[in-house]
C-alpha cells in the first residue's frame, strides 16, 4: 500500500508495503509454472541500492516472471506490461519507507499524529510514531510494489519457502495499477481516516484474494471455507502481548485479513467484475470493507458534524488541532486489546458513524502533554451502544486509568480521553454534546453477526 493506515490514517507510505497475514489457508499446492506473454518494458529509472545477501535476484526474477501471468489468470486481469523486479536489503526496504512517508506528510504533522495516537491509547505517549513505524516495516515488510517506478522490489531476507507468497501477493498489486492506476490511490485523505481506511481494505484485500485464487487451483476461491476465512482475521486481532505494538500491529494487519475475506466473498459470489467495480466507485467505511451486506448494500456512516467552538469557549487555552473519524476498523483493533476476539466483533459491528475532535493548549505540544480528544461515537441501536460502552470503557480503564469520560445517551457515546483533572472533565460532560451535530439515523437493520 501506499500509505500506512493508523487510528488516525494520515501516514502515508507505499501502495504495497506490507505482508500477508501469518495464517495460510489449506489449499492446493501452488500450480505449475506457465510461459510469460510479452509485454512492454517498463521506464527506466535509477535501481535501488542493492541486495548484500540473501535471496539470489535471478531467482526471484524467474519466479515472479513465472508467476505473474497465472496470478493474472486466477484474478482475471491480463498482462499488460513488464514489472520490473529488484531484491533489496532491510535497510534499503526502510530507506524506500522513510523516503515515501515523508513525500506524504510533513515533520510536525507526524508528531501530531503520534501524540493523538498516544492520546488514543494505541501507542505509550512519547513514543517516537516514526522510528515505530519504520521498526515495524523493516522487520515484516517481505515485499513491495511501487507505482511509481512500476517495479516489485522483494526483501533479500525472504527465504526460498515464502518467495511464492510474497510474489503472489505483491504481483497482484502490479496488476491492479496496470487496470486501475494504483498512484490514483495514493493522496492521504485527510480528515476522512475511514474512506482511506476502506480503500487499503480494498487494495491490500483485492491483492490478497488474488494470491488465493491463485493457490486454489483449478478449484478457484469456492475452495476456500467460511471458516479460514473467519480465522485469518481472528489471528490478527488476537495479537496481544507478542508484540510491542499489539493495536497498531492489528490495524495494520486486517486489510490482509479481514480485507480479503471481504474480497474473496464479493468475487466468489459476484464474480471479479463486482471487485473491479469497486475501483471506480470506492467503499466509504471500513465497516463496508468488514461486513459483505453493508458492503453490497453500500451502507453509509451516520453523518456527524463537530463544531469546536463550545468547548474551546469552555476551556479557555485550548484549541482545535485536528479532525477526523475513527471507524469500525481502528475501533475493533482497540476493543480487541480488552476483550475476547469474539465479544470485540460483536461489540464493534453495531458502530455506525463517529468524529472527534483534537483540541490542545498552546504550549502542549513543547511540554510534551498529550492533546484531548474527544468524540461522538453513534450506534446503530441503543442496544448496540448498551454492548460496545462497558468493552470502550474497559479499554479506557486499562490505557489511561481515571484520565477520562465516557458518557451515554441512546444510542450515542461521548468520550473525552487524557483528561486526568475533574474539573475538566466535568466542563466537557456540560458542553460537548453540543459540540456534536448528528445527522438522520440509518434504517434499522437486522444485525447479522459480526462478520459479514
Amino acid at each position: 500500500m501506499r500509505r500506512l493506515d493508523l487510528a488516525t490514517g494520515l501516514v502515508a507510505l507505499a501502495l504495497a508495503c506490507g505482508r500477508p497475514p501469518a495464517t495460510e489457508p489449506p489449499v492446493a499446492a501452488e500450480p505449475a509454472p506457465a510461459p510469460l506473454a510479452a509485454a512492454e518494458p517498463a521506464p527506466q529509472t535509477p535501481p535501488p541500492k542493492p541486495a548484500s545477501a540473501g535471496l539470489d535476484p535471478a531467482k526471484a526474477e524467474a519466479t515472479a516472471l513465472r508467476i505473474m501471468e497465472e496470478v493474472a489468470r486466477a484474478r482475471a486481469l491480463p498482462v499488460t506490461r513488464e514489472v520490473a523486479i529488484r531484491v533489496l536489503d532491510r535497510r534499503a526496504v526502510r530507506d524506500f519507507a522513510r523516503d515515501a512517508l515523508h513525500e506524504q506528510t510533513t515533520p510536525a504533522k507526524l508528531q501530531l499524529i503520534g501524540r493523538i495516537e498516544a492520546s488514543l491509547g494505541v501507542v505509550a505517549a512519547g513514543a517516537d510514531i516514526e522510528g515505530i513505524l519504520l521498526d515495524l516495516l523493516e522487520s515484516s515488510v517481505m515485499g513491495i510494489y511501487d507505482p511509481k517506478t512500476q517495479a516489485l522490489l522483494i526483501g533479500s531476507h525472504v527465504s526460498d519457502g515464502l518467495l511464492s507468497m510474497v510474489v503472489g501477493h505483491e504481483i497482484a498489486h502490479g496488476l491492479q495499477d496496470m487496470h486501475f492506476d494504483l498512484k490514483r490511490y495514493q493522496e492521504p485523505m485527510d480528515g476522512r481516516s475511514d474512506a482511506e481506511s476502506a480503500r487499503t481494505f480494498l487494495i491490500e484485500g483485492d491483492a490478497q484474494a488474488a494470491y488465493l485464487a491463485w493457490v486454489s487451483g483449478a478449484a478457484g476461491l469456492g475452495a476456500i471455507g467460511e471458516a479460514v476465512l473467519d480465522a485469518q482475521g481472528d489471528q490478527v486481532l488476537a495479537l496481544s502481548g507478542v508484540l510491542e505494538q499489539p493495536i497498531l500491529a492489528r490495524m495494520l494487519q486486517l486489510p490482509y485479513a479481514d480485507g480479503a475475506a471481504t474480497v474473496v466473498r464479493l468475487a466468489r459470489d459476484h464474480g471479479w467484475g463486482a471487485v473491479d467495480a469497486l475501483y471506480r466507485d470506492l467503499p466509504t467505511t471500513s465497516e463496508q470493507m468488514l461486513h459483505l451486506d453493508k458492503l453490497l448494500a453500500r451502507e453509509p456512516a451516520v453523518a456527524i458534524e463537530v463544531d469546536p467552538a463550545p468547548l474551546t469557549a469552555r476551556l479557555p487555552g485550548y484549541r482545535k488541532v485536528w479532525e477526523d473519524d475513527l471507524g469500525e476498523a481502528a475501533l475493533l483493533a482497540m476493543l480487541a486489546e480488552v476483550e475476547s476476539v469474539k465479544n470485540a466483533r460483536q461489540a464493534a459491528a453495531g458502530w455506525g458513524g463517529d468524529r472527534y475532535l483534537v483540541i490542545e493548549r498552546g504550549d502542549d505540544a513543547a511540554a510534551r502533554r498529550l492533546p484531548i480528544v474527544v468524540g461522538l461515537l453513534a450506534m446503530d441501536t441503543p442496544g448496540d451502544a448498551d454492548e460496545i460502552a462497558p468493552v470502550l470503557r474497559a479499554y479506557f480503564d486499562r490505557q489511561m486509568p481515571g484520565a477520562y469520560l465516557l458518557e451515554r445517551r441512546g444510542e450515542r457515546i461521548l468520550f473525552a480521553t487524557q483528561v486526568p483533572e475533574q474539573a475538566t472533565r466535568r466542563a466537557i460532560a456540560e458542553v460537548g454534546w453540543g459540540a456534536f451535530r448528528v445527522g438522520a439515523a440509518r434504517p434499522p437493520r437486522a444485525k447479522e453477526g459480526a462478520r459479514r
